[in-house]
């Protein structure tokens, strides 16, 4: 028989597992909701994602947040992979002093970075823009980036790139045919991690966008003033919708990885 305890953990676990996903079903249906207001039900209507094709700027702003998405997320996955590689060649000693400063904006708040890039750019009269909107989260999402490959690249045995060039390899090669498709799932996770971290960030984005590079965070904020409209609501079940293909394709390339890795027999 279960005991107490094991009953108030199933429903714990439950309960966790409502709260995160009750929200986002309320918001889908709510997407399809003919009333102006949000939280009051009027009836069944798709009118809704007819008015987000039509609003440009939410659009606009939705373009913004996937391309500065794209490159801070590409940057840090690339940064996080040439910091992962330097490190395991440091010593013991400057490789913690390396990680202190490679990993110190996790610890220090965003408001005070985002404070500290704008003083930096003021001083060099950089204009804000898509660069300096990049280059912003790119100090957001870099330490997300090099701690997931950090742990994947130090689980490596260096004996197999030892073995690569022992049997003919240059360094580019090794690096190429045997250390990159054993990193592959570590660098598609920091680049997953990185691409959403970006694309739902507003400090950072408030302190480094410029005229014309609204993100979508921004944007919504902005729209509390005049009040939220099931417009919203419809962006959200869209990009819902985006989220859950991207982990089925995923899940699925995985499986059928695991499947045929599995129907594999020695001979």
């Amino acid at each position: 028989m279960k005991s107490a305890l094991d009953t108030v953990t199933a429903w714990l676990a439950r309960g966790v597992i409502a709260f995160l996903y009750v929200p986002i079903v309320v918001v889908v249906v709510l997407s399809f909701n003919d009333s102006d207001i949000t939280y009051k039900w009027a009836g069944f209507t798709t009118r809704w994602y007819g008015e987000l094709a039509r609003d440009t700027e939410l659009l606009d702003a939705l373009r913004v947040s996937a391309e500065v998405a794209l490159l801070s997320a590409t940057l840090a996955t690339g940064c996080g992979l040439l910091a992962a590689m330097g490190m395991a060649r440091l010593r013991p000693r400057w490789r913690a002093v390396f990680s202190g400063g490679l990993f110190l904006p996790l610890v220090i708040p965003e408001i005070v970075l985002g404070v500290a890039l704008l003083s930096v750019f003021g001083s060099l009269h950089a204009g804000l823009g898509l660069t300096t909107l990049v280059l912003g989260h790119l100090v957001v999402t870099l330490p997300y980036a090099a701690l997931i490959i950090l742990g994947a690249h130090g689980a490596l045995d260096p004996a197999l790139e030892e073995a690569a060039t022992d049997l003919g390899c240059n360094t580019w090669q090794a690096f190429r045919r045997v250390t990159l498709p054993l990193l592959r799932q570590a660098l598609l996770a920091a680049w997953l991690l990185c691409f959403t971290i970006s694309f739902g960030n507003i400090v950072m984005s408030t302190f480094t966008n410029g005229v014309g590079t609204t993100t979508l965070p921004l944007r919504v904020y902005s729209l509390l003033k005049v009040g939220l409209t099931p417009e919203i609501n419809a962006l959200g079940t869209l990009l819902v919708l985006f989220t859950f293909l991207i982990i089925l394709g995923v899940g699925l390339r995985q499986m059928r990885r695991v499947l045929l890795g599995g129907d594999r027999t020695p001979q």
